[in-house]
Order: structure tokens, then C-alpha cells, then sequence
């Protein structure tokens, strides 16, 4: 039997996990969040010191008359990694490398040609202050035996601090959030749509082809709502005409036997409808249709047979249902009538808005 998507039933559904969908974006949050906590303090290494010092050039154009055309910030970084800045500084040096000099210093973005910022990042603050001042000297060498240049000297300096970047850990739960929930999501979506369980009556039609005779809500609810134990009570009336002036004895068991729900709250909700309906019925619970036959051999001849078969509400056991049926139906055992369990009003009253 092909069965179609219920749109409302599957909406509902995720509705009743959307605490998953939450969990897991707490989850996702702390998950990212340790990540980076992990990568920018235990991961991270030793500590950069930075050096900062801001030169001014002063251009010859005499010499050279649109040298400046060819220095920006791209420029001066290349230089810098030369031998005319970075190996003169390493032999000034003398314990620094060339290799170790290039890596360490940077030109920031220039906004004007006549200053740049010199970076110098070490892992020691005399280091960094060390190789800054050999990069100061090398450069106003290279100022000096260049041409298009008159000089380049130092404008202004700053002291020497711990490089902290800045911290990401806002965004990273953000997006660690925003992640964990989008997976839950899927999840939840999946979950719900390969759900077979039974919660509505067009289930139990889907599943086994007969339409439920009611539904019985949740055992820690006292009192079932009206509108419910009415179509309940109309429907078992139905059932038992025949029976009219008869002994009567209802078997009551569940269709799927490895349901773990408790039957005696149902059990006894069903006793009270059928004795309102039938005051010579005696209400039976079995542990499932093998004992039905059992049951036929012991009643009297005056007693009449009727069989309601419990189905579980939101038990994943849709598959298990279906083939229970389908032996019952082999074995000429279907049950008169089969009633749902175990229900969650404010589904039901959400789902066929009451």
C-alpha cells in the first residue's frame, strides 16, 4: 500500500523534537567554541613580540623623477626580503638569518608613499627590537645607495608589544550554532520521515488497512476529552448491537507484542466504556491473539466473543504492526475492532484542530 506524506503529521512531529534542534545547536556551539579555544591557547606556540617603527622616505626626483610611482606596500615588502635589507640586517645581526630576518618583518598596507610601518615579529622582545633596529640601519643604507632617494629615517616608534589577535570566539559560536542546529535539523527532518510509528487513525488505515474505533490519550491523564471518549463511545456501541441481551466477553490485547507500555490504565478506561455500553460484558486482557483461541474453548455457549487489539502511539513499531496483521489475517484471528493508546492530546488536538 503506497502511503502518502502527511505534511501536518510530519510538521508536528518536528515541532515535538524542536528541543533536539536547540540541543544541537548547543552542542555545535561548544563544540566550535573548544575547538578554538583549543587552537588559539593550547595550539597556538610561543608568543609573538612585535616591534613597530614608522620611517619617512624622502624621494630625490632629480635623480629619478617618478620613483615613487614604484614603491607601495607590495614593493617594499620584496625589498625588504632582499640582501640589500634582510641580508644586510642578518649579517648586522649575526645570529638571525637572512630567512629568519624576512620572515620576521613586514609592510603593512600604505596609505601614504612617503611612510611605512615596519613590523618586526619575534619570539622575544629583545629579539624583535634587535632586528627592527638592524632593519632601520639597512634601510637607511639602501636610501643612501639608491637612487631616486635622499633618505629614510625613523618618524616615530612604538613600544614593543605581545601580538593578541583579536578574538573570534563570538563568531565561532555563532557559526557553531548556527551549524549544530542546521544538522539536528536534518536529523530531526529524517527521523520523522522514516518514522512508521502510529499517531494518527490514517496511520493505523496506512499500516494495517482498517480504521481505528478511537483513541485513548495518555495514562497520566484522568479525565479523557470529550470529544475523543464520544467517538470512542459511539463506536464500541456499534460493535456490541449485536451483542444486545448477551453474555459478552471482550479480549482485550496488544497487536504488537513486544509493546513495554503498561496496559492497565487503557484497560481499565475501556472496562468502564464497555460497561456503560454492555452491563453483561466481561473485559478480558490477553498477552496477545495466540491466546484468543484458548479463550474460545473456555467460554460458556450463552457468551458472545468481541476482540479490540491495543495499538502503541508514537512507538516506531509501524513495521512490527504490519506484520503482526498479516499473521493474524493468515491465522483468521483479526481482531473486531483496534484502538489507539498511549495518545498525546495536544497532538491530536493540533493535528484535526479541536
Amino acid at each position: 500500500m503506497q502511503e502518502q506524506l502527511d505534511s501536518r503529521r510530519l510538521m508536528l512531529l518536528n515541532v515535538k523534537k524542536i528541543w533536539q534542534i536547540c540541543l544541537g545547536a548547543v552542542i555545535g556551539a561548544c563544540l566550535f567554541g573548544c575547538v578554538y579555544y583549543l587552537k588559539t591557547n593550547v595550539l597556538a606556540g610561543e608568543p609573538l613580540f612585535r616591534a613597530q617603527t614608522l620611517y619617512m622616505i624622502t624621494f630625490n626626483r632629480d635623480q629619478v623623477d617618478s620613483i615613487h610611482d614604484y614603491y607601495n606596500d607590495y614593493t617594499w615588502n620584496d625589498v625588504l626580503d632582499s640582501d640589500q635589507i634582510a641580508g644586510r640586517a642578518a649579517e648586522k645581526l649575526g645570529d638571525i638569518s637572512k630567512e629568519e630576518v624576512a620572515a620576521a618583518v613586514s609592510i603593512p598596507t600604505m596609505s601614504d608613499i612617503r611612510f611605512i610601518w615596519v613590523y618586526a615579529d619575534m619570539e622575544t622582545r629583545e629579539a624583535a627590537d634587535r632586528v627592527e633596529a638592524a632593519i632601520g640601519e639597512s634601510l637607511q643604507e639602501f636610501a643612501l645607495e639608491t637612487d631616486g632617494f635622499t633618505e629614510i629615517v625613523i618618524w616615530d616608534q612604538k613600544e614593543t608589544e605581545q601580538i593578541r589577535e583579536k578574538s573570534l570566539i563570538g563568531r565561532m559560536l555563532i557559526a557553531g550554532a548556527a551549524v549544530g542546529a542546521l544538522a539536528a535539523c536534518f536529523f530531526v527532518y529524517y527521523g520523522n520521515l522514516m518514522d512508521d510509528s502510529v499517531y494518527t487513525e490514517s496511520d493505523v488505515k496506512d499500516r494495517i488497512g482498517m480504521d481505528p474505533a478511537g483513541v485513548i490519550m495518555r495514562a497520566g491523564k484522568k479525565e479523557q476529552p470529550e470529544f475523543f471518549k464520544k467517538e470512542l463511545q459511539y463506536n464500541l456501541k456499534e460493535l456490541l448491537k449485536k451483542t444486545e441481551g448477551k453474555l459478552v466477553k471482550v479480549l482485550i490485547y496488544p497487536l504488537d507484542p513486544e509493546c513495554a507500555l503498561p496496559m492497565e490504565k487503557p484497560l481499565q478506561y475501556l472496562k468502564e466504556v464497555l460497561s456503560d455500553l454492555n452491563q453483561n460484558a466481561v473485559v478480558e486482557l490477553i498477552a496477545d491473539n495466540a491466546a484468543i483461541e484458548d479463550t474460545e474453548n473456555s467460554k460458556t455457549p450463552e457468551q458472545q466473543t468481541i476482540t479490540i487489539a491495543l495499538l502503541p502511539y508514537g512507538q516506531n513499531n509501524g513495521a512490527r504492526l504490519k506484520l503482526a496483521w498479516k499473521n493474524a489475517q493468515i491465522q483468521n484471528q483479526l481482531p473486531d475492532a483496534v484502538v489507539i493508546f498511549d495518545a498525546q492530546e495536544w497532538f491530536y488536538r493540533s493535528y484535526y484542530k479541536i
